[in-house]
C-alpha cells in the first residue's frame, strides 16, 4: 500500500514503515485519483462532441415537431402529450425572446437612420446602440415569467373542469398550439431586421394572438367531451381575467426595462 504522506510503498500494515503515518485513508485516496480520472475522461473531446451531436439531435427533433405543428396546428397538437414537455419549453423560451429581439432591431434601425441625419447635419455621427441587455435579456426573462404563468393559468382552470391531467401535458400542449404564433412573430422579427414598417402588424397578431385563441384551445382540447367541472368558456374566462391581473402586476417588469432604455437613448440625444 502506498502512503499518501510521502508515498513509501508498504506491504502491509495500518502504519506506514518510514514516516509512521496511517495507512487507512489510502483506499480512499486511490478511490479519489479514479474519480478525478474518470472527471478528466468526461471533459475527453470525444465526450464534448457527443454532447455536441447530441444538441444537434434535439435541434433537428424540434425542427421536425415544430414543421408537423405548422402543418395541422390544431390537430397535431391536441395529440401532443408530456413527451413533448421539453418542445413545449424551446416553444416558450422563443416566444420570449422574439419579442424583444425585434423591439432591439426596429429601435436599432430607427437610430442608425440617426446617426446619418447627425452626420449630414453635424459632420460626424453619433454612434448610439440600444443596449442589448436592456432591450432584450431582461423583457425576455420577464415575457418567459409571464408565458409561463399564462400556462399555469390555463393548467387551473383545466383541473376546475375535473381533468385529470398533469402540469407537463399542460405545458407540452400549450407550447404545441404556441407555435403558430411563434412563426408569425418569427415573420415579425425578419421584416424588422429588413426594416418594414408592417412588423408592427404581426407582432400585435402574435402576441394578442397567442393570449387570447392559445389558452382556450388547450382547455378545449383536454375537456373535449367532459361535461363535469367548469365548462370551457368560463374557464377560459377564468384565464383571461388572471392574465390581465399578472399584466397588471407584471406591466412595469415587462415594459420598464425597455423604457428605461428608451429613457436613457433620448438623453443621449438631449446632450447633442
Amino acid at each position: 500500500m502506498i502512503c499518501s504522506n510521502c508515498s513509501h510503498t508498504n506491504e502491509g500494515g495500518r502504519f506506514c514503515e518510514n514516516c509512521g503515518s496511517s495507512l487507512t485513508g489510502g483506499g480512499r485516496t486511490e478511490s479519489a485519483a479514479a474519480v478525478e480520472n474518470t472527471a478528466s475522461s468526461a471533459l475527453s473531446p470525444g465526450q464534448s462532441n457527443k454532447y455536441i451531436e447530441s444538441t444537434k439531435n434535439i435541434s433537428k427533433m424540434y425542427f421536425g415537431y415544430f414543421m408537423e405543428v405548422i402543418k395541422k396546428p390544431y390537430a397535431s397538437s391536441q395529440a401532443v402529450g408530456s413527451e413533448h414537455f421539453i418542445n413545449g419549453l424551446i416553444t416558450i423560451l422563443l416566444y420570449s425572446f422574439l419579442i424583444p429581439l425585434m423591439l432591439y432591431f426596429a429601435l436599432k434601425g430607427i437610430l442608425a437612420d440617426m446617426n446619418s441625419l447627425s452626420a449630414g447635419f453635424f459632420g460626424e455621427e453619433m454612434q448610439i446602440n440600444p443596449p442589448f441587455t436592456d432591450v432584450v435579456i431582461k423583457p425576455a426573462f420577464a415575457y418567459a415569467i409571464f408565458i409561463m404563468l399564462v400556462a399555469v393559468f390555463t393548467f387551473a382552470s383545466i383541473k376546475l373542469g375535473r381533468i385529470n391531467v398533469s402540469f407537463k401535458e399542460v405545458v407540452a400542449r400549450f407550447g404545441s398550439f404556441l407555435i403558430p404564433f411563434v412563426a408569425i412573430l418569427a415573420i415579425a422579427l425578419i421584416m424588422s431586421i429588413l426594416k418594414v414598417k408592417l412588423f408592427f402588424l404581426f407582432l400585435l397578431l402574435g402576441f394578442v394572438g397567442s393570449i387570447f385563441m392559445v389558452p382556450p384551445l388547450v382547455i378545449a382540447s383536454f375537456k373535449k367531451s367532459n361535461v363535469d367541472g367548469v365548462d370551457v368558456i368560463y374557464g377560459s374566462l377564468i384565464t383571461y381575467v388572471l392574465t390581465f391581473i399578472a399584466i397588471a402586476i407584471m406591466g412595469d417588469m415587462l415594459f420598464n426595462a425597455l423604457k428605461d432604455a428608451f429613457s436613457d437613448l433620448l438623453g443621449l440625444f438631449g446632450g447633442f
